[in-house]
């Protein structure tokens, strides 16, 4: 559902009078205005022919001029006083007046003295003067507009000042990219030149900032609303007393006196509204008024396009900073849970290496040390990776710290735990473990496997897996495990590890592998501690550019003597 975040400026003062409703339409409010001008013509021709002696029929020559005259004028009327009469003796400056004056005099002269020189037969036909005079006033019109529309520029003050502040205004449109700034300037523009009541700009907000937003004045429309499509089709400045739709919004702007619309599309796409009210002290928007603002919307609108685009830019950036502060801290959190300090056995050496392929994993492992001089060994992967991983790895390390209290046995540890972890784990999740418990003594180990890789056993050279198989945790209730024992003898080396090791794959998306993990162990070292040989094994397969792909978790345990 498209949404509008709608700002608005009022004149602090008492609305104008609300106008009464036109009793006729416009076209024939525009016929009566041409016979009332044709009337006031003759008219003056009339009054002209009594009390002026002219010399033959050459009167006549000042019928069409006459005409051409009022009716130029009164097709600028606002049907109550001619914009011309209004801008000369409100508006204008002395030298505005006086070449107004000038220029009327001088063009409508000149075509009077043009038509009394080709034509000095006073005995000619009517209907000669006056329709060679009316040519000739129409063949010169764009010239007289064309100079008469410079002295409006030049010298006419709220012209002028009205030009100026749009041209300032929109000198600057392409380096302005902030969209509250942007619309700011934009409504104190149409303040300064429309002298509006009310003014509302209504812009178009994504969906993120719909959530987002904490405006309260926010219009929203309906996908099927012929609204939308309306104002696409008509991309003009409309008159909201003449819209015939009958949807809510045009029935609300109607009931709050707004006058004018006029649709902001860049595009294709409507991307903002601009709603004036009506003026102060009750005049209508002029014809000069009106053409500023349909040469001002088409530059105004790309620019706001631009500018939403950044500013939702701008919050698709603070909400990635959020997120990654928030996955920073949830990293930071996590490797809370990960032992902080490795238990010292003597005549034993337990190395960790733990590294995420996201900032949160679903790696995790643990050292569980028993008042009996025992020690649990835990390693895991849940499934899926990043914070859902995460979440799951935290509530089964508490759960199998938990049970490793209350059981002696990794078999009865792991089936408390899968009963447990069933009932709240996410479905299409489970985890995969294995529990060893080792008596440092004598170097006895009792485990047992919940879907995990089995440990690598490595001795003079040899490497074979420490076999133990069972389902994961958390996919099937009453699940039961197998337990099995074994003894490492000095020299003797187990390697815990994760899946992230041996499915990880180089440039031509050849994977590691469990032969080649097999074969690392077997070759011989120059006392280079185990885990670094293998993370330098695996960096050299990769290559440097290497994305990992999954987290990497390995534990190594060797019975020095």
């Amino acid at each position: 559902m498209p949404a509008f975040l709608v700002t608005s400026r009022t004149v602090p003062s008492p609305p104008p009078a609300k106008k009464k409703p036109r009793r006729l339409s416009q076209e024939w409010v525009a016929v009566i205005s041409f016979i009332s001008a044709i009337c006031a013509a003759g008219g003056l021709f009339a009054l002209i022919l009594v009390n002026v002696r002219i010399p033959g029929d050459f009167a006549f020559v000042f019928l069409p001029v006459f005409i051409y005259f009022a009716i130029t004028q009164l097709r600028s009327y606002i049907f109550r006083v001619p914009i011309f009469m209004l801008n000369v003796f409100l508006n204008g400056t002395p030298a505005y007046l006086l070449l107004t004056l000038c220029f009327a005099f001088l063009y409508y002269g000149a075509i009077i003295g043009l038509e009394l020189v080709t034509h000095q037969d006073p005995t000619a036909p009517h209907i000669i003067f006056v329709t060679t005079t009316l040519a000739l006033a129409i063949m010169f019109d764009p010239v007289r507009m064309y100079v008469q529309k410079y002295i409006e520029q030049r010298f006419n003050r709220r012209n002028r000042e009205a030009a100026r502040a749009v041209q300032i205004f929109t000198s600057t449109l392409r380096e302005e990219i902030d969209l509250d700034q942007l619309s700011d300037r934009f409504l104190t523009v149409i303040e300064q030149t429309m002298d509006p009541y009310s003014v509302s700009l209504w812009t178009r907000i994504s969906e993120e900032r719909q959530e987002k937003s904490s405006a309260t004045e926010m219009m929203r429309i309906a996908d099927d609303d012929p609204f939308i499509a309306y104002l696409l089709k008509h991309a003009g400045l409309l008159e909201i007393s003449r819209l015939q739709l009958g949807t809510s919004i045009v029935q609300n702007l109607k009931a709050q006196q707004a006058e004018i619309l006029l649709p902001l599309a860049s595009q294709g796409e409507l991307i903002g509204l601009l709603v004036l009210g009506p003026r102060l002290k009750g005049e209508d928007y002029t014809a000069e008024q009106r053409t500023l603002l349909d040469s001002l919307i088409p530059q105004v609108a790309p620019a706001l396009r631009v500018a939403q685009l950044v500013q939702d830019q701008q919050m698709q950036v603070r909400e990635r900073e959020r997120i990654e502060q928030e996955l920073r801290t949830a990293r930071t959190i996590q490797h809370t849970f990960l032992p902080r300090n490795v238990p010292a056995l003597p005549g034993w050496l337990l190395v960790p290496y733990y590294k995420s392929a996201r900032e949160v994993g679903g790696d995790f492992y643990d050292f569980l040390p028993f008042e009996d001089g025992r020690l649990g060994i835990v390693i895991g992967d849940v499934t899926d990776k990043g914070i859902p991983a995460a979440l799951v790895m935290t509530a089964t390390r508490t759960m199998l710290r938990t049970a490793a209290l209350e059981q002696s046995s990794p078999s009865e540890v792991l089936a408390r735990v899968n009963d447990l972890l069933h009932v709240d784990i996410p479905a299409g999740m489970f985890v995969t473990c294995f529990y060893a418990i080792l008596n440092p003594k004598n170097g006895h180990l009792r485990y047992a496997n919940a879907g995990h890789e089995p440990p690598y056993r490595q001795h003079d050279g040899n490497a074979a897996e420490l076999w133990a198989t069972g389902m994961p945790l958390g996919m099937m209730p009453g699940t039961r495990y197998d337990e099995y024992e074994a003894t490492l003898i000095p020299g003797e080396s187990l390697l815990f590890y994760s899946d992230g090791l041996v499915e990880a794959h180089n440039t031509t998306q050849e994977m590691f592998g469990f032969p080649r993990l097999k074969t690392a162990l077997e070759d011989p070292s120059d006392g280079t501690p185990l885990i670094e040989v293998l993370l330098g094994k695996l960096k050299r397969f990769t290559g440097d550019g290497w994305e990992q792909e999954d987290d990497v978790t390995l534990v190594t345990l060797q019975r020095t003597h």
